[in-house]
């Protein structure tokens, strides 16, 4: 078995044994690659339970997606400045009345930089927050994910929301730098990152590293 094979089948497995079958799955997709790849592993799993939600109408590749499972739209957030929050309340909404989870679909990358918003945090099943960004690209090229989602995910997206600074920097170096402070990586691999795109990835990551332990909770007074 390839190291591609394995991946999408231990993720299939985790996502089964994960989720409850007396709820059904939100996956918010965005036409990139992440949501793409975990649309289409719910919908391995769960044909007839999993349901796409975009905030919109011209989502990436409808076509590909919709092919996949289906697609739900609904109306973009009516103030741009609150965005984020108002599309992930919305989907925790549709989650309650509908009885769904809400599945997030940020990658090992992504988890590691934190440089993903708090209000995403309201997903609580991330099934890729394991696998590098490298090897979700590779995952959706295997499983026949359209070129122009794989292509438009190399670089952070500004239109996302993602900082302009991040959106220069190519998602190989950002990797190699997150292996490094993992410790999965020698120093040495970080020849070839400049001193500012060093220097950027440091400050983002120092800032951000608080997330992987929310929420903060208090200390057990008897």
């Amino acid at each position: 078995m390839s190291k591609l094979e394995r991946i999408v089948t231990g993720l299939v497995l985790w996502i089964r044994e994960r989720t409850r079958e007396d709820f059904g799955l939100l996956v918010p997709v965005s036409g990139g690659s992440d949501s793409a790849l975990c649309f289409w592993l719910c919908n391995q799993v769960f044909p007839n339970k999993t349901i796409g939600v975009y905030a919109g109408t011209d989502l990436r590749e409808r076509k590909w997606f919709e092919s996949i499972g289906r697609v739900r739209f609904i109306e973009p957030p009516p103030f741009s400045s609150n965005a984020e929050i108002f599309r992930w309340a919305k989907f925790l909404e549709i989650c309650y009345q509908e009885k769904r989870l809400l599945i997030g679909t940020r990658n090992r990358m992504e988890d590691l930089l934190g440089g993903y918003s708090l209000a995403s945090r309201l997903a609580t099943v991330l099934p890729l927050a394991g696998v590098w960004k490298s090897d979700v690209l590779k995952c959706c090229e295997w499983i026949g994910v359209p070129t122009t989602i794989t292509d438009s995910s190399r670089r952070a997206d500004p239109d996302c929301g993602r900082p302009q600074e991040m959106a220069e920097i190519p998602m190989e170096i950002v990797e190699r730098f997150l292996k490094v402070k993992s410790g999965l990586k020698k120093p040495r691999h970080l020849r070839g990152i400049t001193k500012d795109q060093r220097a950027y990835l440091e400050k983002m990551y120092s800032q951000n590293v608080y997330k992987l332990s929310l929420p903060d909770k208090g200390p057990m007074i008897e």
